[in-house]
């Protein structure tokens, strides 16, 4: 027929065309959307603080100390300290993480907040904890570690004294847990350092607050 209509020049197009756009366009948006949740949990978590508060201190959190095992061989050492200290019989004495604190005021002085202590010092540590375990906190309960072994860029930018304890992983600065008053704490702790004497080299500090320090590198008090 003569004036039937014209048919179409262009050819039909091909059937599930159109849902295969509309899939990779969900792809797309899915990846986008996992990829701005991903930002946002990292942005989220650099504004956590990266200490926890404990009686006015700041302490170094799990995930910085995790982030210090991961650099280096720092992971291996550590092990290797944990394990020296374990067949020694003072493994459980405190978690060995704490011992590789070097103090509560690494952000101020711009050090790093965990060090571990060269092979040579271990045996120091061996003593303190002993003398922490049997006689520091069944005087006074359990306390928590503030600064044990530090660097000496670390102790000198603290203000620590050039023949610091804390160098040779001898010392222990602690706070105790408990509510104890620095009145009853004072007491405990000169009463026992006084019955330990001269032959137990205990060293006792009594900083302002509860903190105090210990070590068993030389008998004094101050």
């Amino acid at each position: 027929m003569s004036g039937g209509t014209p048919l179409s020049n262009h050819s039909p197009r091909p059937p599930g065309q159109p849902v295969h756009r509309l899939v990779v366009v969900g792809i797309a948006l899915a990846l986008l959307l996992v990829l701005a949740t991903l930002w946002l949990h990292l942005y989220l978590k650099s504004l956590e603080k990266p200490y926890v508060e404990f009686k006015g201190y700041r302490i170094a959190t799990a995930e910085r100390f995790n982030s210090f095992l991961r650099q280096g061989d720092n992971r291996a050492r550590f092990m290797r300290l944990s394990d020296f200290l374990r067949e020694r019989g003072v493994g459980d004495v405190v978690p060995s993480y704490k011992l590789v604190r070097q103090g509560t005021d690494w952000q101020d002085i711009g050090e790093p907040p965990f060090a571990i202590p060269p092979a040579g010092q271990w045996h120091n540590m061996v003593r303190t904890l002993t003398l922490l375990r049997d006689e520091v906190e069944p005087a006074i309960g359990p306390v928590e570690i503030l600064s044990a072994y530090r660097t000496e860029n670390y102790n000198r930018k603290a203000g620590g004294a050039t023949g610091s304890k804390h160098r040779e992983f001898c010392g222990l600065d602690v706070i105790p847990k408990s509510n104890i008053s620095r009145k009853e704490l004072v007491e405990e702790l000169r009463s026992l350092h006084a019955r330990l004497g001269p032959e137990s080299n205990f060293g006792l500090g009594i900083y302002r607050g509860l903190r105090f320090h210990i070590d068993t590198c030389g008998y004094r008090r101050w």
